[in-house]
């Protein structure tokens, strides 16, 4: 099994915690989210040289600071015109021949109990999602639904939708967090899918329900090219246990619940 974290954001909402670091290393309560997560996959079995990390903005303070780790890079050198899938791609290279990976955000914090559900689900493809959502939504946004997107199941807990934007709350049935898993075929999917985005995007094709290209494309819009060519995502359900950090203001949420 490998870790890859991605982390190549400039965390332009959190300035001035990010004018000089990448938004991974910011500090929440004297510890960075980075070495939080870190501790987390620590405490659960993971060793250093299985994990990398993608960087892009501030790369170089991120590896100075990681430099006495195991830990691998790799680098989105166009990080300031890109996104997750394209950083994702940039580790492309020790994906393949792989038969598991674990894909994380970087600027998320979980509990061990979530990283521990992700680490059980035997799926080809496994996302987890939190069905405790609403409230922490109600906390961090005036209107829930102006931030949040849709996520919908089958009765097998298969995704059948996720990652538009909606008004209708019975779209959104649990929330992406950004941890999840791909293993043996769906790993060789997942890859397979990005391929043929790169290709469309290339020819001018549209991809499936977003407008963005591939330089462009969320983790949640190839998700959804999954969902759309057949693939099944099996949606592991949480009750919160995770906190997501991308202003100032969800700094102070977080600060305000954690014990430590």
């Amino acid at each position: 099994m490998k870790i890859i974290i991605l982390a190549a954001g400039q965390g332009t909402r959190l300035r001035p915690l990010t004018d000089n670091q990448p938004k991974c290393m910011v500090e929440v309560k004297g510890k960075s989210l980075i070495e939080r997560q870190l501790l987390t996959m620590y405490s659960c079995g993971i060793e250093e040289e299985d994990i990398t990390i993608v960087g892009g903005y501030k790369s170089e303070v991120l590896k100075k600071r990681l430099e006495n780790t195991k830990i691998h890079f790799s680098i989105n050198e166009n990080f300031p015109s890109t996104n997750m899938v394209y950083s994702l791609m940039c580790a492309k290279d020790l994906m393949e021949g792989e038969e598991d990976i674990i894909i994380s955000y970087g600027d998320i914090l979980y509990s061990k109990e979530v990283f521990e559900k992700v680490l059980a689900s035997e799926e080809d493809m496994s996302v987890i999602v939190d069905d405790g959502w609403y409230e922490y939504w109600s906390e961090r946004c005036e209107n829930p639904l102006d931030d949040a997107e849709t996520l919908m199941f089958d009765k097998m807990d298969y995704l059948t939708e996720i990652g538009q934007k909606t008004e209708d709350r019975s779209k959104v049935q649990s929330q992406y967090i950004g941890l999840m898993r791909f293993r043996r075929q769906g790993l060789k999917a997942m890859l397979d899918l990005c391929k043929e985005a790169k290709k469309r995007s290339q020819e001018g094709q549209k991809l499936w329900s977003t407008e963005r290209n591939y330089e462009k494309m969320y983790m949640t819009d190839l998700l959804q090219g999954l969902i759309e060519e057949g693939h099944k995502l099996k949606a592991v359900h949480i009750q919160r246990g995770w906190y997501e950090i991308d202003d100032c203001d969800d700094l102070k949420i977080v600060e305000a619940k954690l014990d430590e």
